[in-house]
């Protein structure tokens, strides 16, 4: 993001500089500033997007995804810190749940950016019909995954 920023880049140092604080205070010191430090990182990503893209941007989704897995690893190392080991098993499964949940946000998010990127030209009832399905593929591979 720094990288693309252009003559503006310095504007979201503070911010990018203070999220990366509040993540290394939650990881090292196990204060609870992860959302402060994942709400700073979002934040200036929208700010860049807002201020420097001035549209649609395709890496949304992955910069969402990364969001969110920063801030499921970054729970799971802290609850590692207590001195109860939990089972084998529980791990693979939390494990497993991350997976899903990331690739299940990559998905949605990926919906929502492709949606917003269709022109109104090629209709709103294809468009809606689209999402619908799009809904429906995705609800019913969380129903059977849930069985």
């Amino acid at each position: 993001m720094l990288v693309r920023a252009g003559a503006v880049r310095l504007a979201f140092v503070p911010g990018l500089a203070a999220g990366a604080v509040f993540l290394v205070f939650a990881l090292v010191l196990g204060w609870p500033a992860l959302g402060a430090a994942l709400w700073l990182a979002g934040g200036s990503y929208v700010g860049y997007v807002a201020g420097v893209r001035h549209g649609l941007d395709a890496r949304a989704p992955l910069v969402a995804v990364l969001l969110l897995l920063c801030g499921e690893l970054t729970a799971w190392s802290l609850d590692e810190r207590w001195r109860i080991r939990a089972d084998r098993q529980l791990v693979w499964r939390r494990a497993g749940a991350v997976a899903l949940l990331t690739l299940g946000g990559l998905a949605a998010a990926t919906l929502v950016v492709a949606l917003a990127a269709v022109p109104p030209s090629h209709g709103l009832i294809l468009t809606l019909a689209g999402a619908i399905a799009a809904v429906g593929a995705a609800s019913t591979g969380i129903v059977l995954a849930r069985r």
